[in-house]
Formats: structure tokens, sequence, C-alpha cells
């Protein structure tokens, strides 16, 4: 029987984890340690990175090249949907349920609104790191499209990789959403929730092919550039730059 299922058939018991601790682990409902600090830091750190760097691109384009492209397009979609994607993983930590070990918490304290966020945050996922790569991959066609064997690689890149990333987001809201008259808290405790880790390992496993693969589809095209080999090796410095 689970938790969750424990927890709703006697009420009068001692207070029950949202997940069973791992052996030799006791619950801390009292003084839970919490990482959810670590999520301040890194936006801390990262944002403002990010902000100054696409401002420099978007303006370097737009008013200093007076280029509008695709790419520049999907850029800016891209970080637009990178800041809206921190301040909710902001706002759900800041609603204190996050950074914590699953065994320190009440599953009588749990209330929805936590586990909308991570299902908001998983319908999110995959289209926003779709449309970096997308990014990438458009700024390819501009510099190599006329190249044919190299465009049929890109769109063959852009093709997989958003089957990949919107299939695997329908998924994994199918798997956690709640059914029928279902609340978030017993639906993502179900074993069918569970299941997901599965789905979460291989997106791991795809992303890091994905990322690869647009590291090494320039590679050919830019060492046959007429130019010194000192500026062929800065131009795939700059694609590495935009792959890290």
């Amino acid at each position: 029987m689970s938790s969750v299922s424990l927890a709703l058939s006697a009420p009068h018991l001692p207070p029950t984890p949202i997940r069973a601790p791992p052996p030799g682990v006791t619950a801390n409902f009292d003084h839970p340690n919490s990482n959810a600090y670590r999520a301040y830091i890194a936006a801390g750190a990262c944002i403002p990175i990010i902000v100054l760097f696409a401002s420099l691109r978007i303006y370097s384009n737009l008013y200093v090249h007076r280029s509008r492209t695709w790419s520049d397009l999907a850029f800016m979609l891209a970080t637009v949907w990178a800041l809206i994607y921190q301040g909710l993983i902001m706002g759900s930590v800041n609603q204190g349920f996050f950074g914590k070990h699953a065994w320190d918490l009440k599953l009588d304290d749990a209330r929805n609104a936590p586990f909308l966020f991570i299902l908001l945050l998983e319908s999110l996922y995959g289209p926003f790191i779709w449309i970096i790569k997308l990014s990438m991959f458009l700024m390819y066609l501009q510099l190599f499209g006329t190249v044919r064997y190299f465009r049929h690689l890109v769109w063959v890149g852009i093709l997989v990789s958003g089957l990949y990333y919107f299939s695997s987001t329908v998924a994994s809201v199918v798997l956690c959403a709640p059914r029928g008259r279902q609340t978030y808290i017993f639906s993502f405790a179900t074993p069918r929730c569970h299941k997901s880790v599965h789905l979460l390992i291989t997106t791991g496993i795809f992303n890091v092919l994905s990322d690869l693969y647009l590291l090494l589809l320039p590679i050919r095209e830019t060492m046959r550039i007429r130019t010194s080999l000192r500026k062929r090796i800065g131009v795939l410095a700059v694609f590495m730059t935009g792959f890290a």
C-alpha cells in the first residue's frame, strides 16, 4: 500500500512522509535540511550573464549589422523563455516545499500547488530546450546552407530533436497528470508517475547526443573556409561557446 493510501485510510497515525526514507535514515519533520538556497545562488549568478550576452547579440545584430534572421528570432524567444522558466522555478522554491528530501515532508502538509508547478515546468522544458537548439541549427543554415549535404543534416537535426522533445513532453505530462478526480499529490505518488524517471534519464542521454551533434556538425565546413587556420579555430571556438 502506498504512503498516500495509508495517510488517507489512517489519519490518526503518526505523520506520514511523502516518500519513505532510505534504510537507516530517519524523517526529520521539525528541522529538515534544505538545498533551496542553491537555486537562489545559481539564479543570481546565471541570470545577469544570460541577460548581458543576450543583449549584446541582439544589439549587435539588430542595430549594428541591421540584420534580422530566423536564428535571431529563435534566440530571442529562447532567452525570454529561459527567464520565464527560471521565474517559475524561483516561484516554486519560494513556496518552501522544494529543496528538501521527500521523506522530511509531511504528506498532510502537501498541497496541490507545488505539484502543479512541477507539471508546468515539465511541460515547458522540452519545447524550451528545442528552441535553444533550433537557434543554433538556423544559424548553421544561415552560414553553410548553400552546401546541400549540410543543409540536409541540419534539417534532420531540427526534425529529430523537435519530435523527441515534444513527444517526451507529452509523455511526461500524461504520466503524471491527474486522472479523473485524482489530486496532483495522489497522481505524483502513483507508480505510473514514477515511470517518468526513466524518461528523464533518456532525455539526459538525448541532450548529450544532440549537443555533440551540434558541436561536430559545422567542423568540416568551417575547416574548408579559405582563411588562416587561426581564424578557422576562432570560428569553431564561437560555435563551442554556443554549444556550452
